[in-house]
This record gives structure tokens, sequence and C-alpha cells, in this order.
């Protein structure tokens, strides 16, 4: 007879890299289930060597598209935790991104985000113990000049995850938004940023690892929020002043 697995589930977008492979990675080591959301093949592949996991299923899925958070939706069943981490760090100056650009950004980082967890919450809500966790950024609750719609929509999902967390706090279903600052991952990079690596300081870096650490100790705590990195943690109540704002400017103004 064939045993049932009674492992919890988690459904973990972005996985690949970064805050997601150090997830999935966390979550591995205590044996869940996880359904694994990629948008590239050659990451996902590479993702799924690294990991090397049994309790595993990886799905290649663009989450800028609605289409694709239907198609989740129609093919995994309903998760005990949902970690919504996929997204892009995306520069550009007012006034620059097409139409197109924004849309995608922006249903990537926040609309999409809400589809996927609105879908799930009816069936959610009957599962003891949920748990939602939305990755989002301190450039939420500080201004990012240059990255105005990026900054827009972690704004967004940050307000829409505080207003959900007092909505669920009786209904079984925790949300932690997760606010981290500058992580030691490929994202800067791959978006032409990578002068940050050599201008920002190095204790304003924080590890995957201790993003993922410090949010899942917030989230099964039932905490709304949480902000990785003691840095951070001291800097947050100062972020929306003139100097703080002129500091930051300067440490990460590219040299050309």
């Amino acid at each position: 007879m064939k045993q049932e697995n009674t492992k919890k589930t988690a459904l973990i977008t972005g996985f690949s890299s970064g805050i997601g492979m150090a997830y999935s990675k966390y979550l591995a080591n205590q044996g869940w289930n996880l359904e694994l959301i990629s948008q590239d093949k050659s990451r996902s592949d590479k993702g799924k060597e690294k990991l090397n996991y049994q309790f595993a299923r990886y799905h290649l899925r663009d989450l800028s598209k609605p289409e694709s958070i239907k198609s989740i939706v129609e093919n995994i069943e309903t998760p005990n935790l949902i970690v919504a981490n996929a997204g892009i760090t995306k520069s550009g100056k007012a006034g620059s991104l097409d139409f197109e650009e924004k849309m995608d950004l922006f249903y990537l980082l926040c609309n999409g985000v809400i589809d996927l967890i609105e879908s799930y919450l009816p069936e959610m809500e009957q599962k003891k113990g949920s748990r939602i966790v939305i990755i989002s950024s301190i450039g939420a609750v500080t201004p990012m000049p240059k990255s105005s719609i990026y900054a827009a929509a972690k704004s967004a999902i940050y307000s829409y995850g505080q207003s959900l967390s007092r909505e669920l706090n009786k209904k079984n279903i925790t949300v932690t938004v997760s606010l981290p600052g500058y992580v030691k991952t490929l994202a800067h990079q791959r978006a032409g940023l990578g002068h940050l690596n050599e201008k920002v300081p190095g204790w304003m870096w924080i590890q995957a690892e201790q993003v993922v650490k410090e949010t899942e100790k917030a989230s099964i705590k039932g905490k709304s929020y949480v902000i990785p990195g003691a840095v951070y943690k001291l800097v947050r109540p100062f972020l929306q002043s003139e100097l703080a704002n002129n500091i930051w400017n300067k440490i990460t103004k590219r040299n050309s």
C-alpha cells in the first residue's frame, strides 16, 4: 500500500536563485513538499540540480502574465505556505519605460502576487496554520529615484499585505511581508545595476539565508512584517528623512 504523503506543501515563486533558492533550501531541510516556480528554463535546471531534493516539483511560468497565474492555480493544489518572491530589480528614469514594460513589471511585483494569493485564499482558510509570505523591499518605505515603478509596486504589495494580515488574522492564515534591503544575489547584475556591488558598502548587504531565517521566524510568530538585518532595523525610522535619502542617493549613484 502506498503511504500517504502528509508533508506540508510550500509554493515558492522565483525559486532558482537568491532569496527563492535560500527559502527552498531552508524548507527542504525541514522536509516540506515544494512546488517551485521559475521563468527561465536554464536557471530552473541549475536550481533543480543545486537543490537536489526529491520532494520538489518544478514549473516554468512567466509571472508577469495573468495566464501564468491562472495555470499555476489550475495545476497546483492549495499549499500550506505561499512564498511570493518572484521579481526583478528594474531601473529607469521616469518616462523611460514603455507601456508594456510598466504593465509587466507592476503585474509581476504586485498585481500578479495579489491574483495568486486570492485564488488560493478560500481553500487556505480551511487548512489549519496556513501562511503567506510576501517578499517586498525596503524600497517600499523609502524613495527610490530612477526606480519609481519598482518602488511603487513594492510599496503597493506591502500595503496590501499589511491590510490582508489584519483581515485574515482570525481565519487561520498569517500574512507576513518581508522588507529586505541590499541582498547578495544576482538580481542587480541582471538588471544592469552591477555598479551597486562596488559602490554600496559591505555593511549594507545581507545574505539571502539571513533574510529567510528572519522572515520565517516572523511568519511563524504571525508578525505582519519584518525588516531583515540589524542595520536596516536600526535605520528604518530615518529612511524618509532628507539626509538619509541624500546619503542613499550618493552611495548608489553611477559614476557616469
